[in-house]
């Protein structure tokens, strides 16, 4: 095994070689994951969730599971009347009432003695469903008389009785809205030589850590909560856990263990936590509920869908002269992490290279479609993908290598953006230079252009 360096204060660890803190409990098999933790008398959790995309709830039936052997409870929305709403938006009931707008939404849960029996019972509830129009996408969710897929209030009751409006009905589909802007952009088209406009169209992405999603619920004899869970950010939880709750934070316990991979999937706080802590609240019993791989698939956040559209220009000499920006998001039936990406894509936006004009407006809509999360780049992959482009498109538009013309655009260290962000320090040229060279950019590129040209 290396031996372990110590460096001296102030000395570097570039190219040392450092163990990995954590790797001999891995390598061994001994490090200890959500999956492997079990309490004395836990029951094992599991979820039902909608046979319909949009739909009414009318009936919800549940007397056969809980006459199943082995069964201890189950619950829908009824049984929980205190539940509160969780997300960023505070739009997303952890079991739903009476209305369910994803295939993903959560109607009932049952706590059992075994993982068996719990699916077992879950396939003996019975619901029964009016059908309401799919909102499928996006565009579709911004037509003139598309339903309303938030269109009541959402309430909850709090210990002390009094009942508060935590979101409030839409008129629209729209959940969120960001607009950013700095120059003038119709100034900056007007000094330009070459305008290029494109629409992308980016995708899905869905996690897939060597960890799934899981949680262990338990109430001690005091009605103190503690949580084994695989979330990235315990300390918020243990705030969020506590309002579901009606108490102090200090009351919550979180130990997480070992999480198998985040990168974004296990930062917010989502339906099968809560769902756990009312099982193991009813059942007075420690509850384990720990996703299948189907289940993460199925029940995770994914990468928001976004529409892109991007108009850009630059004079003769490879100056880029302004950035015009307009994104809709699908954000699925409710708000998480992903309707928040815009933030980062503004900084990328008007910030990736010097650009003196732009503007950007986003709009993140409600679909029938899974929520979207937070997933690793935060944005700042799709803003990156689409500016790249462009500025490959702007190049061959004035007849300019794409590499000087990115290095004419490059920051310098020092440099002060339009939107105030300072690079104290950047190597942006350099990376761009050291990159080219060693992967001999310019002469494949210039290849592939030639062979472009020729078929086209």
């Amino acid at each position: 095994m290396d031996t372990i360096v110590k460096p001296r204060t102030g000395a570097s660890l570039i190219g040392k070689r450092i163990p990995k803190m954590d790797a001999p409990e891995k390598a061994s098999g001994k490090t200890r994951y959500i999956q492997d933790i079990n309490l004395p008398g836990q029951l094992y959790a599991k979820i039902l969730r909608s046979a319909e995309a949009h739909a009414r709830i009318l009936s919800i039936d549940t007397s056969a599971a809980k006459a199943l052997p082995g069964v201890h409870t189950v619950i829908t929305a009824a049984d929980v009347p205190w539940q509160r709403p969780i997300g960023v938006a505070n739009d997303h009931l952890p079991l739903k009432r009476d209305h369910v707008r994803s295939p993903r939404d959560e109607i009932a849960a049952v706590a059992a003695d075994s993982e068996e029996i719990a699916e077992a019972a879950l396939k003996l509830i019975k619901v029964e469903y009016q059908r309401l129009p799919v909102v499928a996408n996006a565009d579709d969710a911004l037509k003139p008389g598309a339903p309303v897929l938030h269109d009541e209030d959402l309430t909850w009751t709090a210990p002390n009785g009094k009942t508060e409006v935590l979101h409030k009905r839409s008129a629209d589909n729209i959940a969120m809205t960001f607009d950013y802007s700095q120059g003038d952009v119709a100034q900056g088209e007007a000094e330009s030589d070459a305008v290029v406009e494109d629409v992308f169209q980016l995708h899905y992405v869905t996690h897939c850590c060597m960890g799934v999603s899981g949680v262990i619920a338990e109430f001690d004899a005091a009605d103190n909560l503690l949580l084994y869970s695989n979330t990235q950010v315990p300390f918020l939880h243990k705030r969020e856990f506590a309002e579901q709750l009606g108490i102090d934070p200090g009351r919550v316990r979180i130990i997480q263990p070992p999480i198998g991979g985040g990168f974004g999937s296990k930062l917010d706080i989502y339906p099968f936590e809560p769902i756990a802590i009312f099982l193991a609240k009813i059942t007075k019993r420690p509850v384990k509920l720990v996703f299948t791989r189907e289940e993460e698939f199925i029940a995770s956040p994914t990468r928001q869908p976004v529409l892109l559209k991007l108009r850009s220009g630059c004079r003769k000499d490879g100056a880029l002269t302004f950035r015009s920006v307009e994104t809709v998001h699908d954000n699925g039936a409710y708000t998480s992490w992903g309707a928040t990406t815009p933030f980062v894509m503004m900084q990328t936006f008007s910030s990736l290279y010097r650009v003196p004009h732009c503007a950007y407006r986003t709009r993140a809509v409600y679909t029938n479609n899974p929520y979207a999360g937070s997933f690793r780049g935060y944005g700042n992959l799709q803003a990156t993908f689409a500016v790249e482009a462009h500025m490959d498109k702007l190049a061959d538009a004035i007849g300019m290598d794409s590499l000087e013309f990115r290095l004419k655009n490059a920051q310098h260290p020092g440099e002060i953006t339009p939107q105030g962000m300072q690079f104290k320090s950047c190597g942006f040229q350099d990376c761009l230079r050291t990159a080219a060279a060693r992967s001999d950019y310019q002469t494949k590129h210039r290849s592939n252009r030639e062979k472009w040209h020729d078929k086209n």
